[in-house]
């Protein structure tokens, strides 16, 4: 049986790790993504000045949250001004827009790769599982601020709260595709009901970390790493993969290391 191939450039396997693919993807992050919720500026210097000041408020809501964010305090790490920003934006909440736009767009990237069949060529549900879950799982974590934000708003706008929910069907989707293409390891009756079933629960379980910033069960918070691991036998369970690909899968993923409290895992 052949192992996944690891993506050029990427971190190198840990020892002892059979499926390095596992562990969390680098965020793939683009030197400038033209948005359609804000105009593209054509002189090239006003196009720096609209990515510093999303830099900056993407920077300043994952460290201090979208209340205490301020305006200001955005202008005056972007090298701008609060007349810059409003040249861009109406308020606050067309700059959440943007981020939000930008975030799907990122997101995107990386599930696009993940989701990738060639690199996925020979291997069997279980590592794939394992990187899936650990995908999540860092990205709730290290964007956790940054997607109450966008739940924020999604709660008081419709159509925010539309586009978050086709986003997720897209995600579901390709990760279906690319599960559903082994079925043949899966005792479930219905595997396309498991696997879309599976991924709801698993991204209810982020959007429970995201509110609280954990997740508690057996009366303690769960590690990053910990919540990786159940999240991969759980679904592994659900789907019915035999036990042997369940615990080759999770011996890779203890080697995973957690995230500090609030941080990235790196």
């Amino acid at each position: 049986m052949s192992t996944p191939r690891r993506e050029a450039g990427g971190n190198p396997p840990l020892p002892g790790d059979p499926w390095e693919e596992a562990r969390p993807m680098p965020p793939i992050l683009a030197a400038e993504t033209a948005l359609e919720s804000v105009a593209r500026p054509k002189q090239a210097r006003s196009r720096e000045t609209l990515q510093r000041i999303l830099e900056a408020a993407e920077a300043l809501i994952l460290e201090k949250g979208l209340a205490d964010a301020s305006i200001p305090e955005i202008v005056r790490r972007a090298g701008s001004s609060v007349g810059g920003f409003y040249a861009r934006f109406q308020d606050k909440d067309e700059l959440l827009r943007a981020l939000e736009e930008r975030f799907f767009h990122d997101l995107d990237a990386r599930v696009d790769a993940l989701a990738d069949a060639g690199r996925w060529e020979g291997a069997p549900v279980a590592p794939i599982v394992a990187a899936c879950a650990a995908e999540l799982v860092e990205v709730a974590r290290t964007r956790r601020n940054l997607v109450a934000a966008f739940l924020a708003r999604a709660s008081r706008d419709e159509g925010a709260r539309a586009e978050a929910l086709r986003f997720r069907a897209g995600v579901a989707e390709r990760v279906a595709r690319l599960l559903l293409a082994r079925a043949g390891e899966m005792r479930h009756p219905e595997p396309a009901l498991a696997v879309d079933l599976g991924v709801h629960l698993a991204f209810g379980l982020m959007l429970q970390m995201v509110l609280a910033g954990e997740v508690r069960a057996a009366g303690r918070a769960l590690s990053d790493a910990e919540l990786a691991r159940e999240l991969t036998r759980n679904m592994l369970r659900f789907l019915g993969v035999p036990d042997g690909d369940a615990a080759s899968d999770v011996t890779a993923l203890s080697t995973i290391p957690a995230a500090p409290p609030g941080g990235p895992i790196r």
